[in-house]
C-alpha cells in the first residue's frame, strides 16, 4: 500500500495517482517525490514587518506555507499565514550577468528552481499533463511595456516564466473594491446557504455603469462573449510596494478587488532576500479533499456546497473573469462550515492566452485539455465535476478527454437522486454549448433540488398494558402525482383519541379521521383549497358535526367524544390543527418543541401561575379536557391551527396522552433523534410508553422530511 504525502489515503501498490485527491504518487517504478525548491526558513526566522515564522505548514515544489506571529500596536500577538516563493529576477548593475548570477546577488539559488522537473515525476507540478501543455502561437512575441510584477489590477497570464516568456495582456474589467457584496441581504436557501441574487452580488458599476445580470452576461452557444463593460476598470490603484512577480501580484490585485467572503484573499505582500511572501488571516480552513469525514458527502450536503461554490463563481464571472481552479484542493471550508475558494492564483478572462493552462485532472473541462476557445462554461463543467465528487467521493476519469468524454458513472455503485444526477450530467456534458448555459443557471437548479424534501412517515397504535379497548385512531394519506399538467403531493395525518366508553369513544375517533380524510381531500380535489392553515381546522370543525349528528341517531351513545390532532403537508408548507390535549412536536437541530397547546383543565392551571408544568404531570385531575370533537350539542368545537416551514432533517410527531402520561419531553427528544429509521422511532416511543405504565392507548405518527 502507498500512502498519499496529501491527504493521507492508503492506495494500491500499482496506483500512480491518489484516488481520493488525485496527488501523484511515488511507488513501483515511479521516481521519489521531489523536494521543495525552495528550502523552508527556520521557526523563529525575522521578516518584514515585524513578522516572524512560527511553523511551516506545507511545502510543495515550488512553494512553502508558514504561520507567523506579529505583535499589534496595543500589544496583541496576531497569528497570520504566510505564502512563500522564489522572487522575480532582479536587475543587476552589469548587464551582461547572467540570470543566476543576478540571482546570486540576491543571496538566492535559484537552479533548483530552473532546472526543469521531469514530465514524468509523479510529484512535480505539472504531473499527469506535461502531454497536454498548450504552445504559445508560432512566432508570440513577449509582451512589452508592462513592469515585472505590476499587473495594473489583475496580472497578465504567463506560463512558469522559466519555461515559456509568452503572455498577453489582460483586457477585461476587474470590478473595483466599491462593487462588492458586503452591504447585501442575503437570502437563506436549504441547509443554511446563502443565495445572494443578481442585483446583490454584483452592486453598481463604477462610473454608473449597470453590470449586466448573469443571462444576459453569460456567452450564448453561438456567439461569443460581449466585451467588458469597461476595460478601464482594471487599472484599480494600490499603494506602492515590493515587486511581488507574476503569480503573487496578480493574486494581490485580485484580493483588493474581489470582495467577497466566499474568497481567501491577500492581506499584505512583501518581497525579501530574493524570495516573495503573501500574509493571509490565520483561518482554520480544510480542503474539501482533507476533510476526515472524506470526500462524500450527503446528498443536502453536496447541495448546500456547490449551491455556495456557485455563489462565489458567479461574482467573478459578473465581472468578466472566470475561476478555471474549481477542485477539492481549491475549495476549503471554514470554521463556520461556509466554504472558501483558494485559488486565485488562476482567475483569468476568457480572451486571456495561456502558455500553460492549470488543468486540474477530473475537474477541468474537457475544451481545455483540447486546447480550443474556452469560456465561463468551463467552470459550469468544474462545478459539476466537484458536485460529482461530493455525491460519490470519486472524480471523473479524464485520460481520454482530448478525443472524447469520458465515463460519467452513478449507478452502480452510487444511488443518486434522479434529478440530482441529471443536473450533474448536464453539466458535465462534452460539448459546452449544451450544458447549462451559465453559473447562474445550474445554481437555481440546485437551489430548487435543495429545497425538495421527501416525507417518511410511520404510525403505530397500542392499546397499553391496562386497557381492554383501544379508543384510539390514527390515519396516514400520502398522495403524489408527478405530471407536467397537474403535479399534486400532499400528505395528511390524523390521531384521534375517543371517550365514551362502551364502544362509544371507538366510534367517535373513527368518525372523527373519516370526516377529516374525506374533507380534505375533497377540497384538494376540487383544485381550490385555499390556506391550508384554515382547511385542517375546517375539518375539524366538519368532524364535530357528524360526531353529533351521529349522537342525534344513536341515543345510547351520548357523552362521547374525541381529541384529534392533524398535520397536512404540502412540501415545503406544513398546517397542525388540534382539538383537546392531543399533541405536536417539532424536532429539529435546535430541539424540541411542543407545536400545540393542550385544552385542558391543568394547561389552564399553568397559564394562571397555580401550578408548574412537572405538577400538571401528576395532577388529579389531568384528564379533564375543556374541548373535544362532539362535547358541545351547539357551536364550535373550538379547533385551533398553526403553520410552518419543514426543511431537510425536521422531525413531526403526532400523538395522543397516551405517549405524554408517561414519556416526558426530554425522553421524546432524544428518541426521535436517536433513529434514522421512523419507523424504529415510532416503536421505541410506544414500547417506552408501556414501560412507563402504559395505563391509556398510545397512538403516534412519527414524520422524517428528508
Amino acid at each position: 500500500m502507498i500512502t498519499c504525502p496529501e491527504c493521507g489515503a492508503s492506495n494500491g501498490d500499482d496506483v500512480k495517482f491518489c484516488d481520493r485527491c488525485g496527488q501523484g504518487l511515488a511507488g513501483g517504478s515511479a521516481r521519489p517525490l521531489a523536494p521543495s525548491a525552495i528550502p523552508p526558513l527556520a521557526p523563529g526566522t525575522e521578516l518584514k514587518g515585524g513578522l516572524r515564522v512560527v511553523e511551516l505548514l506545507g511545502k510543495t515544489a515550488h512553494e512553502n506555507r508558514y504561520r507567523a506571529e506579529r505583535r499589534t500596536p496595543d500589544g496583541k500577538v496576531e497569528l497570520l499565514q504566510l505564502r512563500e516563493q522564489i522572487g522575480p529576477p532582479t536587475a543587476h548593475p552589469d548587464d551582461s550577468a547572467s540570470p543566476d548570477e543576478s540571482a546570486a546577488a540576491n543571496g538566492v539559488d535559484r537552479s533548483p528552481i530552473r532546472e526543469p522537473i521531469p514530465d514524468d515525476d509523479p510529484a512535480g507540478p505539472r504531473a499527469k499533463t506535461a502531454d497536454l501543455k498548450l504552445k504559445a502561437p508560432p512566432g508570440a512575441a513577449p509582451s512589452s511595456g508592462t513592469p515585472p510584477g505590476d499587473s495594473g489590477g489583475l496580472a497578465t497570464a504567463t506560463a512558469d516564466p522559466v519555461a515559456n516568456e509568452f503572455s498577453v495582456a489582460d483586457h477585461d474589467a476587474v470590478a473595483p473594491p466599491s462593487a462588492s457584496n458586503g452591504s447585501a441581504d442575503p437570502a437563506t436557501a436549504p441547509d443554511g446557504a446563502v443565495i445572494l441574487t443578481p442585483a446583490e452580488e454584483s452592486g453598481p458599476a463604477p462610473d454608473g455603469q449597470q453590470i449586466a445580470s448573469a443571462e444576459s452576461a453569460a456567452p450564448s452557444a453561438t456567439t461569443p462573449e460581449a466585451p467588458p463593460l469597461d476595460s478601464t476598470a482594471a487599472a484599480v490603484p494600490r499603494p506602492a510596494q515590493d515587486d511581488l512577480g507574476e503569480v503573487f501580484g496578480r493574486v494581490m490585485a485580485l484580493s483588493m478587488t474581489l470582495n467577497h467572503p466566499a474568497f481567501q484573499r491577500a492581506i499584505d505582500g512583501f518581497a525579501e532576500n530574493g524570495r516573495v511572501y503573501l500574509a493571509y488571516p490565520d483561518e482554520p480552513l480544510i480542503a474539501l479533499a482533507r476533510r476526515s469525514e472524506g470526500l462524500r458527502m450527503s446528498e443536502a450536503d453536496a447541495i448546500a456546497t456547490a449551491i455556495q461554490v456557485c455563489q462565489a463563481v458567479a461574482f467573478v464571472h459578473r465581472r468578466g473573469l472566470r475561476v478555471n481552479d474549481i477542485c477539492p484542493d481549491s475549495v476549503a471550508f471554514g470554521a463556520d462550515g461556509r466554504i472558501k475558494l483558494t485559488g486565485l492564483d488562476c482567475i483569468s478572462n476568457d480572451t486571456e492566452l495561456q502558455a500553460e493552462p492549470l488543468i486540474n485532472d477530473g475537474y477541468s473541462a474537457p475544451e481545455i485539455y483540447k486546447g480550443r476557445k474556452v469560456d465561463k462554461r468551463a467552470d459550469v463543467f468544474s462545478v459539476g465535476a466537484l458536485l460529482y465528487t461530493c455525491l460519490t467521493g470519486e472524480r471523473l476519469e479524464s485520460e481520454s478527454w482530448r478525443e472524447e468524454g469520458g465515463p460519467i458513472r452513478f449507478y452502480p455503485p452510487h444511488v443518486v437522486s434522479p434529478a440530482l444526477e441529471q443536473a450533474v450530467r448536464r453539466a458535465l456534458l462534452f460539448d459546452p454549448a449544451a450544458r447549462w448555459p451559465n453559473i447562474d443557471a445550474l445554481k437555481t437548479e440546485l437551489v430548487r433540488l435543495g429545497g425538495i424534501i421527501r416525507l417518511r412517515a410511520a404510525v403505530l397504535t397500542d392499546v397499553g398494558m391496562v386497557r381492554e379497548l383501544n379508543e384510539d385512531s390514527i390515519m396516514a394519506v400520502e398522495f403524489q402525482r408527478d405530471s407536467l399538467i397537474e403535479p399534486a403531493q400532499n400528505f395528511l395525518y390524523v390521531v384521534a383519541d375517543g371517550m365514551g366508553g362502551a364502544e362509544a369513544g371507538e366510534m367517535a375517533s373513527a368518525i372523527a379521521v373519516a370526516t377529516i380524510r374525506g374533507f380534505v381531500e375533497a377540497k384538494l380535489t376540487a383544485g381550490n383549497p385555499g390556506e391550508i392553515r384554515q382547511l385542517l381546522p375546517a375539518a375539524l370543525e366538519e368532524a364535530n358535526r357528524k360526531i353529533l349528528d351521529y349522537q342525534a341517531v344513536n341515543i345510547e351513545s351520548r357523552g362521547m367524544g374525541s381529541t384529534a390532532v392533524s398535520a397536512l403537508i404540502v412540501p415545503p408548507e406544513a398546517a397542525v390543527a388540534w382539538v383537546g390535549d392531543s399533541r405536536a412536536y417539532f424536532c429539529d437541530q435546535g430541539g424540541l418543541r411542543q407545536l400545540t397547546k393542550d385544552h385542558s383543565l391543568v394547561q389552564r392551571l399553568i397559564e394562571i401561575g397555580q401550578i408548574t408544568a412537572e405538577e400538571a404531570r401528576h395532577h388529579e385531575h389531568k384528564n379533564v379536557i375543556t374541548r373535544s370533537l362532539g362535547a358541545r350539542q351547539s357551536g364550535p368545537a373550538g379547533a385551533e391551527a398553526l403553520s410552518l416551514r419543514l426543511k431537510r432533517g425536521d422531525r413531526l410527531l403526532l400523538c395522543s396522552d397516551g405517549l405524554t402520561a408517561h414519556v416526558d419531553d426530554p425522553g421524546i427528544s432524544a428518541i426521535l433523534r436517536r433513529h434514522s429509521d421512523p419507523y424504529e422511532a415510532a416503536r421505541e416511543l410506544v414500547v417506552a410508553a408501556n414501560a412507563g405504565g402504559g395505563t391509556d392507548n398510545v397512538s403516534v405518527v412519527v414524520i422524517f422530511a428528508d
